[in-house]
């Protein structure tokens, strides 16, 4: 075999490892951004809102791109009375899974929390838009309707 064909396996060779390698990685952060939401959704049902906070932020952290965990980080926030930063979140993850309606009922929560009766209606008729069976923006919308008109 001459030298310039095991050159070109070495380096094929080279590239399969990084991709093994690559996949490892990715595997292994998604996993530990589990363990992390895992963690938080813990603490929030342990009414440990604070904590639940800082394990959602490290889920994030982990995985910037993980819908549920800016979900989940607004309805901390809220619980936390941080209302302000809730939406901030609950926007990310709308960003990110526009198509999730529960995002959006969390949303219109965090707005009516602020008296922004017509922007939260707008949230929830987006959650509705998504899921016409939606429970919670179904009762939220009856909820503030009488109050805005």
């Amino acid at each position: 075999m001459n030298n310039k064909k095991l050159i070109k396996i070495e380096f094929a060779c080279l590239i399969l490892c990084l991709m093994v390698l690559f996949l490892v990685v990715i595997t292994g952060a998604k996993q530990d951004s589990e363990a992390w939401k895992s963690k938080g959704t813990t603490l929030f049902q342990s009414a440990k809102y604070d904590k639940a906070l800082e394990a959602f932020d490290k889920a994030i952290e982990i995985n910037p791109r993980d819908s549920v965990a800016w979900y989940n980080k607004g309805f901390a926030l809220r619980k936390l009375g941080k209302s302000d930063e809730a939406i901030k979140a609950y926007d990310k993850a709308i960003e990110i899974n526009p198509q999730d309606s529960r995002v959006w009922d969390g949303k219109g929560g965090a707005l009516m929390e602020l008296g922004k009766s017509d922007e939260a209606i707008k949230a929830f008729d987006k959650a509705l838009e998504i899921n016409s069976v939606d429970s919670v923006a179904l009762a939220a919308k009856m909820h503030i309707w009488p109050l805005s008109h």
